[in-house]
């Protein structure tokens, strides 16, 4: 009996190991990949700043045009000969190399020779200089050779008042200081999903079939999150749970968080971007369809958005839209869902809640925005919203149910703005 048990126990184990094993591969490199693109992004934004905020600086204290009468560069009249300190200082406050190249050849540099002298007189490559020097354009690579080391570089173009490219400004970081990071990030991820992995088998093989069972609950949750499932959730029985298994929930909950906030969330808002939404409602539909549940969704326009924009500026206008994004997640919290639809619209999707149900919390929202007021260099800008509101129960399918939501919604925007339409009799919110 024991050899049979510990043969079942072997064949659970395996059961549950290789799905959870190569599902954990898969998310380990789609993450990785996520994290390498983010931080390489940042680092490209990053050394973009510092490269037109060293520039600047420099053209304050060096105004006028370039001129290399001989061996010597001047600028605004004055020498730059031997003035190592205007990249020095950067390097020394930022951490990045910097380089001032006249023409394609470096002049003022941090970069240090196989010689040990500083890289002064050598060319960048010709793939930089063809898009800078030749087409005027910013250059930013991962792996650009700089004096033969690769890089994370990025060179912008160095012009007169006439207009014409003179040269190059360089900032950058060694690819192997950049990877070290980016390389610890994508390691913390692996990490995680392993001791996922490792904890999902250490409980299947001392709870048996029971264990398992919940092992399937969980690869289930994990898989619709990898498919892009922002509704996916984990049952209180395995997230309560005080052992290995509970833990492993909990940190599947973080992975889909993470998920979430990388490729799911709209950058400006913080809100479910548009993409997800799609995913969220073919979820509730499911549901509603297995259970004869009910869900709605609530359509908001910010009033007079364009007028806001056209006198105030767009930046005023990207704050409108975070302060009403805080007030709409404030507000869903417990509720359903809350999306970013595109523009100034907002789309709220309430779980369990028919369209009269949804009408008093959406009431209740609109009388939250409607009393806030931004300060917006010493004027305040007055904001309202037009809500529409439908419920699947009136509706064939999703598409039918946004055009619902959207018919009331400029309904009520046609009708004074600043209300909420539940129906097409025109009952509303003042």
């Amino acid at each position: 009996m024991r050899a049979k048990r510990g043969k079942l126990t072997t064949s659970l184990m395996l059961l549950s190991a290789v799905p959870l094993l190569t599902f954990g591969l898969i998310v380990m490199l789609i993450t990785s990949e996520i994290i390498y693109s983010s931080l390489r992004e940042e680092v490209r934004y990053s050394l973009g700043v510092l490269g037109t905020f060293s520039y600047r600086t420099f053209e304050v204290s060096y105004p006028g045009d370039f001129e290399m009468p001989g061996t010597v560069l001047f600028k605004g009249g004055k020498s730059l000969e031997g003035r190592d300190e205007l990249v020095d200082d950067l390097k020394e406050t930022s951490g990045v190399d910097a380089t001032l190249f006249y023409g394609k050849e470096r002049y003022l540099t941090t970069i240090i020779g196989s010689d040990g002298a500083r890289a002064i007189g050598t060319a960048a490559e010709t793939v930089v200089t063809d898009k800078v020097l030749g087409r005027g354009e910013t250059y930013f690579s991962d792996h650009v050779l700089v004096n033969g080391t690769p890089y994370f570089g990025y060179y912008q173009p160095i012009r007169n008042s006439d207009q014409s490219i003179v040269g190059m400004m360089f900032v950058g970081k060694p690819r192997n200081v950049v990877m070290k990071r980016i390389n610890t990030n994508i390691f913390m991820v692996c990490v995680s999903a392993l001791v996922m992995i490792g904890i999902a088998i250490g409980v299947s093989y001392f709870y048996s079939r029971k264990v398992i069972d919940l092992l399937k609950k969980t690869e289930k949750f994990l898989g619709a999150v990898a498919r892009g499932d922002l509704t996916a959730g984990l049952e209180p029985e395995i997230l309560e749970r005080s052992d290995e298994l509970g833990e492993m929930s909990r940190f599947a909950v973080i992975l889909r968080d993470s998920i979430e906030a990388m490729a799911g969330k709209d950058a400006l808002t913080g809100l479910y971007n548009r993409r997800s939404c799609d995913v969220v409602l073919n979820s509730l539909v499911e549901k509603a369809g297995r259970e004869n549940g009910m869900f709605s969704a609530a359509m908001g326009d910010i009033d007079y958005f364009k007028r806001i924009n056209d006198t105030y500026g767009h930046q005023a206008g990207d704050e409108v839209l975070k302060m009403v994004a805080h007030a709409v997640a404030e507000h869903m919290e417990h509720l359903g869902f809350a999306f970013r639809w595109g523009g100034e619209e907002f789309l709220m999707v309430y779980e369990e809640l028919d369209r009269e149900q949804t009408f008093a919390r959406v009431e209740k929202l609109r009388t939250v925005i409607n009393g806030r007021e931004m300060d917006w260099r010493g004027e305040k800008i007055r904001i309202t919203i037009t809500f529409g509101i439908a419920d699947y129960g009136e509706a064939k399918n999703v598409k039918e149910l946004i055009r619902l939501a959207d018919a009331r919604l400029y309904s009520g925007k046609s009708s004074g703005r600043n209300r909420t339409v539940v129906c097409c009799d025109g009952q509303d919110g003042e």
